[in-house]
């Protein structure tokens, strides 16, 4: 079952979630989570900012190539900066020779 998060910390939290149980059979699948997570995102775009919604929406999207290519632990990475991002904390997970999103905006929007 698919549900689109309410609120920003709900966002948050699925996230977390999603990164952990991504995987896992009896969670939901791979597809429906990841359907979920861009739902939310769309259902919060206007408590987000344009701004910060294409950045989320793209880190998203790397984060789930990197689970595509079997890169886990990238893409493992990426969604604790994506979780921070959302709760306007400053990255510190995914590296920063492949990190390519402005840092700046993150402090901004909380």
């Amino acid at each position: 079952m698919i549900f689109a998060a309410e609120s920003l910390s709900d966002l948050a939290d699925s996230i977390i979630s999603k990164r952990m149980y991504i995987n896992a059979k009896d969670y939901q699948t791979y597809d429906e989570a990841w359907e979920e997570l861009f739902l939310s995102f769309d259902h919060l775009r206007k408590k987000l900012g344009e701004d910060r919604y294409d950045q989320i929406v793209d880190m998203a999207k790397q984060a789930k190539l990197h689970y595509d290519t079997d890169e886990i632990h990238w893409a493992s990475w990426l969604m604790q900066d994506i979780e921070h991002f959302v709760r306007g904390k400053p990255p510190f997970a995914y590296p920063e020779e492949k990190y390519r999103w402005p840092k700046l905006r993150l402090a901004n929007k909380t």
